[in-house]
């Protein structure tokens, strides 16, 4: 790299810092990922997010939380949020019902990943793009 371009670079950096502006990059998800994580979200036995939340295509969804779709990219402004979001709810609302489900074991941290990618992949239509 040329010194120019190093400079450059730096001055660059210094500047996003000095903004407060972060770039962060969302790492594209699998298809196999993305069907991983919906299979655990409509599980009874595993995510069972269906139990609280309606999902596209679920039959006898719960109403206890919100509509699950395209809004979850509203809520949280990345993957990595959302995925610490639903490690332990109550980190963020301490009242909430949501199950901590990463702090209670009760997915790992690769399937938290998955449910997100899923999530992740519903488009304004709440179907997957």
């Amino acid at each position: 790299m040329s010194a120019s371009l190093t400079r450059a670079c730096s001055a660059l950096a210094v500047a996003l810092a000095t903004l407060g502006t972060s770039v962060a990059v969302q790492a594209a998800a699998s298809p196999s990922d993305i069907a991983a994580g919906k299979q655990i979200a409509f599980s009874r036995k595993d995510g069972n997010c269906v139990a609280c939340h309606v999902l596209p295509g679920a039959k006898m969804a719960g109403n206890v939380g919100p509509p699950l779709g395209p809004w979850v990219k509203q809520a949280f402004q990345s993957k990595d949020e959302m995925v610490k979001y639903l490690y332990d709810p109550q980190a963020r609302f301490p009242h909430t019902v949501m199950p901590p489900f990463g702090r209670n074991k009760m997915l790992t941290e690769k399937q938290l990943q998955q449910v997100t990618d899923y999530l992740w992949s519903l488009t304004e239509k709440g179907e997957r793009k």
